[in-house]
Order: structure tokens, then sequence, then C-alpha cells
């Protein structure tokens, strides 16, 4: 059976923008991230390279409203085995753990037009424990420090675990600040800080840097049993540059 998840956002209607009118989920765009998980007790649990690439066209769990990227993930068989010892967090009952379920790509849905730029998490894998942190979203309109919002509850259903419940996120822009990642240099980045409290598993936070035309370049999670994960840019690619 499939995850079940249900926001009130998701809901509303929207008109697609055509898929050349995107900036950050632009076809023509591939975005290359590391990622490195770190357990509750501080030790590195694994490191790989995350591709999110755009595709262009609506995608199929929200047709109207999300346009598709794919994942691509470079998990090796040793990074299988020492989940092994680490579980699942969607586990009800220790006696029954909950198996990792391991693939190498997904496809998933974003919103980008001029109320709202959002995304579903990296959450395949071992990175599961980011359905119930605040999802990358940036409301335009509040881009400035000192502004901020609260999104809609997240309903979490079906297919989640231990995670069924309903998150409630709330977003604090910060201030701007030049980043670097590899040879691009993106001033202006916007610095917003979320949380998201889990009606029984308490709160969980992302810090996360919006650049305007590369989208969501770090997520910096730190989740309610202590364990961190982090995306960080390393290299955006453009098919329309030489």
């Amino acid at each position: 059976m499939l995850p079940v998840f249900l926001s009130l956002a998701s809901l509303l209607p929207a008109r697609q923008p055509l898929p050349d009118s995107l900036v950050i989920f632009n076809a023509n765009r591939t975005y290359h991230y590391h990622a490195v998980f770190v357990s509750p007790t501080g030790d590195t649990l694994s490191q790989e390279r995350i591709t999110f690439q755009p595709l262009g066209q609506p995608w199929v769990g929200q047709p109207k409203r999300q346009t598709g990227f794919q994942v691509r993930y470079t998990y090796t068989t040793q990074d299988s085995l020492t989940f092994l010892a680490y579980p699942n967090p969607k586990t009800k009952r220790l006696d029954k753990p909950e198996k990792y379920w391991w693939h190498n790509q997904e496809t998933t849905g974003a919103i980008e037009n001029r109320q709202e730029i959002w995304m579903h998490p990296i959450r395949g894998n071992q990175y599961a424990y980011t359905e119930v942190a605040p999802f990358p979203q940036v409301k335009p309109a509040s881009l400035q420090a000192g502004g901020g919002w609260q999104e809609n509850p997240l309903y979490i259903m079906m297919g989640w675990g231990a995670f069924k419940g309903k998150v409630t996120p709330t977003y604090q822009v910060d201030r701007q600040a030049t980043r670097q990642y590899g040879s691009l240099t993106l001033p202006d980045c916007w610095l917003i800080h979320a949380v998201g409290e889990h009606s029984k598993l308490g709160k969980s936070y992302l810090d996360f840097y919006f650049h305007p035309q590369y989208g969501f370049t770090e997520m910096h999670y730190r989740f309610y049993d202590g364990t961190r994960i982090s995306f960080v840019l390393e290299q955006a690619l453009d098919k329309r540059q030489p």
C-alpha cells in the first residue's frame, strides 16, 4: 500500500505554470546535493550524492497543481547494511521492526508560482524522517527579515507507521547571506527557520537557505529524537548554458 498524507493546501485549485516559465524546476536544470545522515549519538551513518532532475511535466499525484521532478540516489551496499542496525523510524513496535525499502530513484512533485515555492522533501530510503518535519516552502510575499507564515497542518495517514498524525509547521525568515556552492556564488540567499510539531512525536526543525533562481540550496534537519540530516547543493547545471 502506498503511503498517504494530506495537506489542506494540496487540495486548493491552482493553475500549473507552463514548463518553460519555471525557473527553479525548469527541465533544463540538474541539481546535485551532498547528503549526510547523523545518528542521535553523533555518528555519521551515511553520505551520498543525490540528484534532482526537474521533468518539465505535471506530477501524476497532483497534475493540476504540481510539477514533477526525479530524485536519484547513490546509496551503497554498505549503507543498506549499516541501517540494518538502525531502526526504521516508522516502526511502531520494536519487536516488529519495519524494513527499509531501498531504491535508486523516485518521482515526486513541487510547486513554483508567484505565491509559493514548495517541494516534497527527500524522503526515500533512510530519509523517511523528513516526512514529519516542515516541508521546504517559501512564500515570496513574506521574504523579508522578520517575516514568517504558518502553513496548514499536514495529516500523515496510511502507510507511515509511527509517523501517523498531524504536523503543524511554522516558518520564520531570518536574514540574507551570500553562500558558496562549489564554483557557484549565490548572493542574497534567504535563511529560514521552520518548526514542525507532530501531534505525538514532538518538534522537528528545518533550517534552510533559499535562492529565487536556484531554490532550496541547503536543508538542515534536526528531528524529534536527535537525528540530523543535511542536503547541501554541490552543483547546479543548465543545458542552456555552455
